[in-house]
């Protein structure tokens, strides 16, 4: 009797703890509205929702494993908090929605509770099914750990990308491709901006394009060069991954992925360093995995030494900002390799020799000069912008800030979302000679103004974890900017065949109204399972696959702090390490 009792309530309470989740993530959050009017439940989606939203929380509610359900209640603490911060931020680029009066924290409340449980409960299902997985252990010839196997994947995914090299002939250009083909040229003064052996590889191709008389063959050469290397990398991801034993169907999908996903497509053909630096990152998470699932036969590898030095290099050489993906991840590599720490410091000591020689006598030698501060500034920058805008600053408080941007309009150039317009104004050499008063005056203002502070930041940065926030993926065009003494630089795209599915195909990339498909283009998302990977290696007790996800997240950080918020090329590399991310937990050999 007490247990049909008991029965009976348990469905009760899961019906009404299914109503509220239902409601409270359907409620307006216009602080505007008030908590009554703000529920709408006049929805045949609603009621949908409500019956999974009630079966994941009877799954979910039979689930015992206690350290489970802790490691599922922290990740959907963290990401209902940035679920609610992150919706305000998308509406009012501010935490109005948040905290302009009680109603608007009442309703936040609400709102986040009904997160939590939602995800709690989806989590946590999800952990409880990766816990229960079983492999597939059927093989085919035509799909393993072999050389065949290795260049019938590769050919099937440089195919795959040939519509998009037809239709958009001879390959993307834009603004930043146009600054890297002049200096290609030896037309202006090479800089660090972007990253020197990038334009050097781009001007392999332009100068030849320029012998033969058109730059548009020069763009075609590098957009088949970067293809043919491209696919060979993702071919190589899938082959190690069979040698690791993955489930089969991860690498099946893991093909479908890296074949069919229209932005590699539309980057395979792009003149942009992120594509090749994602390649990069690639080989370097690879290296990460054998460290953390095969040490000691790794390091006995030369082969594999050397890989993984070649990748280090690449990383810190193809974008600026990969040094610090390598320095910070080589302590870790250190800890999760201590038996062999030696081995690991002689590594990173020729990496960051490497990298030390480049930067000094090489860029002594062909006066390559260095790329502006401003680049790594875009977050003080963005707050002494919004500070003047929105605070009542004192002269003096303006003074100093002008000191360092010298604009009168700064107030009219901010945008939440982008530096650019902020930062193209900053006097470099005014910082280079007083640093230090640069610092005390941003940490004064910050601590003034504190609100405002924090609003600058999230806006600036809430692209990168916040999975609804809605940007541009890829460009379509093929820019040059025209010199007066260099007018034969002209490009454009001219199809070889117009391939109107490959346009219907690929236009689903701007099609973020589209529920699932959106996600499929949502940094914020993929950095949400990223997390989630990492959690359940945390869950699961091998903390060793912890290593591989370093490179990522420190990427990820960087990010925060740079001009754009939400730019997806910035971040490409960890949809590209996303199979290897996955597939490490679905290996035969994992616990």
């Amino acid at each position: 009797m007490l247990k049909e009792k008991l029965k009976k309530f348990k469905t009760i309470f899961l019906i009404l703890l299914s109503i509220f989740v239902t409601f409270s993530i359907n409620m307006s959050l216009d602080y505007k509205v008030s908590i009554n009017d703000s529920f709408n439940g006049n929805s045949v989606f609603l009621v949908i929702f409500f019956i999974m939203v009630y079966w994941l929380l009877k799954k979910f509610i039979e689930i015992k494993n206690k350290r489970l359900l802790i490691c599922s209640g922290i990740l959907a603490i963290i990401f209902a908090s940035f679920e609610v911060i992150g919706n305000s931020i998308n509406t009012y680029l501010s935490l109005e929605g948040i905290l302009a009066d009680s109603n608007a924290i009442l309703k936040s409340i609400i709102y986040w509770l009904g997160y939590a449980i939602l995800l709690f409960a989806i989590i946590g299902n999800v952990f409880f099914v990766l816990e229960k997985k079983k492999f597939l252990n059927k093989e085919y010839k035509f799909f393993t750990s072999n050389k065949r196997t290795f260049f019938l994947v590769w050919f099937i995914i440089f195919i795959a990308w040939i519509p998009y090299f037809l239709n958009y002939y001879p390959g993307i250009t834009t603004a930043d491709s146009a600054g890297q083909i002049y200096q290609s040229l030896g037309l202006v003064n090479i800089t660090n901006h972007h990253p020197i052996l990038h334009t050097l590889l781009i001007g392999i191709p332009m100068n030849l394009g320029k012998l033969l008389g058109d730059y548009n063959i020069g763009v075609a050469i590098y957009s088949l060069c970067q293809m043919i290397v491209t696919s060979g990398i993702f071919s190589f991801a899938i082959y190690y991954m069979a040698k690791r034993k993955v489930d089969i169907r991860v690498r099946i999908l893991t093909l479908v992925f890296y074949a069919f996903y229209p932005v590699n497509g539309i980057y395979s053909i792009t003149m942009w360093k992120d594509i090749p630096f994602a390649v990069a990152m690639l080989i370097f998470t690879i290296m990460l995995t054998e460290i953390a699932t095969n040490r000691e036969f790794f390091l006995k590898s030369k082969l594999k030494n050397v890989l993984l030095i070649i990748s280090m290099i690449l990383v810190i050489l193809l974008r600026n900002n990969g040094i610090y993906v390598i320095i910070g991840t080589i302590p870790f590599m250190i800890i999760f390799a201590l038996k062999d720490y030696k081995k690991i410091l002689v590594i990173s000591c020729i990496v960051l020799a490497t990298y030390v020689i480049w930067k000094g006598p090489i860029f002594s030698i062909f006066n390559i000069e260095e790329g502006s501060t401003r680049e790594a500034l875009s977050i003080p920058l963005q707050q002494f912008a919004r500070m003047e805008k929105n605070e009542n600053l004192t002269e003096e408080e303006k003074n100093e800030i002008y000191k360092f941007l010298p604009v009168e309009n700064l107030a009219e150039r901010y945008q939440p979302t982008i530096s650019d317009n902020v930062k193209n104004n900053f006097n470099d050499k005014e910082f280079e000679n007083n640093k230090l008063e640069f610092i005390e005056l941003w940490m004064k203002l910050c601590i003034k103004y504190p609100r405002t502070a924090i609003e600058s930041f999230l806006c600036n940065s809430y692209g990168y974890w916040y999975p609804e926030f809605d940007n541009w993926v890829v460009a379509r065009t093929a820019y040059v900017r025209q010199l007066e003494y260099e007018p034969d630089v002209k490009l454009s795209l001219s199809p070889i065949v117009n391939l109107n599915f490959v346009k219907q195909y690929d236009s689903l990339i701007d099609r973020r109204d589209l529920p699932l498909n959106s996600m499929l283009y949502s940094i914020g998302f993929a950095f949400w399972v990223v997390i989630i990977m990492m959690t359940y290696a945390i869950y699961k007790k091998e903390y060793k696959l912890l290593l591989i996800y370093i490179p990522t997240i420190i990427l990820w950080l960087t990010c925060l702090a740079s001009p754009v918020s939400g730019e997806f090329r910035y971040i490409y590399s960890m949809f590209v390490c996303l199979p290897i991310l996955i597939g490490v937990h679905y290996r035969q050999n994992s616990k």
